[in-house]
Parts: structure tokens; sequence; C-alpha cells
């Protein structure tokens, strides 16, 4: 297990280009992140987190800009408005994947969830590898991680922490919009009233 400090946004880099599994803080909670690019990775996160390839749709692409979102999913006018009101912050979006959008992971699903967070670090690290593939640091059955040494004591063998503490307690707020109407799936910190 390696420990990155967030000075060094290189060595992050460098780690998840060899295919490392890569916990990142957030402004929520800590993440597990790979490359989305990288099958190898996504298959040992999943192997990690005690999951299965086209077992339950439980990874979310992580991005940067908000205008990449139509490469991955299909957007109305009101879900890229939502999108451009909340991010980059504590959200969530499940959205109908894009028919042209092939993915060894996401090729199982008929949807994709978005998140671009509201953490610098996280922002420069996704422009300088491309989108990450991430999971909630959270072991089943306990609540999620928060601080580099939760990561270090919850998974023991993970490849590579970036040091210090995540910005919240609570995970992202999900919302369902595969539908016409959305849906909210978990309640997280951030409070969504009005979606028009």
């Amino acid at each position: 297990m390696k420990y990155i400090s967030r000075e060094r946004l290189d060595d992050a880099k460098q780690a998840l280009n060899r295919g490392d599994i890569l916990a990142v803080p957030t402004e929520t909670v800590y993440d597990l992140a790979v490359k989305s690019d990288n099958t190898a990775a996504i298959r040992k996160l999943l192997e990690l987190k005690k999951r299965q390839l086209a077992g339950n749709n439980s990874l979310t692409i992580m991005l940067a800009n908000v205008d990449d979102i139509k490469n991955y999913a299909v957007v109305s006018h009101k879900t890229i408005n939502l999108a451009r009101h909340y991010f980059p912050g504590e959200l969530t979006l499940i959205l109908p994947k894009r028919r042209a959008f092939k993915h060894p992971y996401f090729d199982h699903f008929d949807e994709v969830s978005i998140r671009i967070p509201d953490h610098k670090f996280l922002l420069d690290l996704i422009r300088a590898t491309g989108p990450l593939l991430v999971t909630n640091a959270s072991p089943i059955g306990k609540a999620p991680c928060r601080s580099s040494e939760d990561v270090s004591a919850q998974f023991p063998t993970i490849d590579a922490i970036v040091e210090g503490v995540s910005g919240g307690n609570l995970p992202s707020t999900i919302i369902d919009w595969t539908k016409e109407e959305p849906v909210p799936v978990r309640q997280g910190g951030l409070l969504i009233v009005r979606y028009a």
C-alpha cells in the first residue's frame, strides 16, 4: 500500500496509469477509483468490492466537465439544466446510456451513473488522467470511509491512498432520471427541491 500526498498529483496520476486502485477523498466521502479505460483495474475494483462484472451497476463515471456527459448518457434539456446547476457537487445522476457508448463494464447496463465532484484535487486528477470509474470506499454493511486511515483499515490490500480526510459525512445524493420523471434513490448531503 502506498500513501500519496495531495501535493503529489503526478504520483496519483501514475498510480492510476499503471492500473492501481486509488482511494481518493471527495467533498463527500472517500471513493475507490480506477481509470475508466483499464479493464483489468475495473475487474480488480469489482473483486475488491465483491461485485460481479454483470451484476448490479455499482460504478460511477466521474468527470470534470458537464459538457462531457453527453458522450456517455442521453440527456434532455431538463437533465442538463439540473447538471449545470448542481455540478460540480454532491450529486450522482443515473441517466439512460448513450447507444454509441461502448464499454466492457457498462455494456451490461442500459444506464450510466455520472458524477462531477466539487473537489479541486480530484478534478485536477480527472483532467490529467481522463474519466475515472469510482465507488464509495464502504465495506459491505459499514459506513463509508472518511479518512485515509479509515481506508487503510477497511481495505488493507488496496494499492494506493491519497492522504487526508473527506469533506463530509454522507455520500452523494443519487437521482435516477432514466424515465420521464426523476426518482430520488439516496439522500445524501445535497437536498434538491426543484428539478426544472
